[in-house]
């Protein structure tokens, strides 16, 4: 069953094991229906039971079982949220995942020029981790630097060439 990053643990809140979270998408909606969620960070992997979801400013507060303390909480900052995709929010029409941006084709000019690996999120914005025979170059993910992305063609349109030369 694949699964999608869905939102990142941010810090704890209170006395009792909350976790302040930043959904990726926006909405906290999908996680209100799930029992469990897995936590990822770097190769380490858990999967967690999902007591509680609430609205917190522009993000959510949740509680997983066993976590019941704020040092507890705060250890797992940073930590990615991660669902099954059907579990995971729904997309509008020119949405998608990162996730199914990996592979794609970085196009410049109609020309590719890089195949991405991934996409990261710093606290800047996002970078999209891009390989050709040059060698691997990281490349913010704004208006500024990238076009039209497809997920369904596999494709990200570059704006400036150099930016992988």
């Amino acid at each position: 069953m694949e699964k999608l990053a869905t939102g990142m643990i941010r810090t704890s809140h209170g006395v009792r094991g909350h976790m302040k979270i930043r959904t990726f998408s926006g909405e906290h909606a999908h996680l209100e229906k799930l029992h469990e969620v897995t936590l990822k960070k770097g190769d380490r992997e858990i999967t967690c039971g999902l007591e509680s979801v609430k609205p917190f400013h522009d993000g959510a507060l949740i509680k997983l079982q066993g976590i019941d303390s704020p040092e507890a909480a705060r250890s797992y900052s940073g930590w990615e949220i991660w669902v099954n995709r059907e579990d995971a929010p729904q997309l509008e029409e020119g949405e998608y995942y990162f996730a199914d941006l990996s592979g794609a084709d970085l196009i410049c000019s109609g020309e590719v020029v890089a195949k991405v690996v991934s996409v990261s999120s710093t606290a800047a914005s996002e970078l999209l981790e891009v390989v050709n025979d040059r060698g691997t170059f990281f490349i913010p993910f704004v208006d500024q630097f990238v076009g039209r992305v497809s997920a369904a063609d596999k494709t990200i349109e570059l704006k400036d060439r150099r930016l992988v030369e």
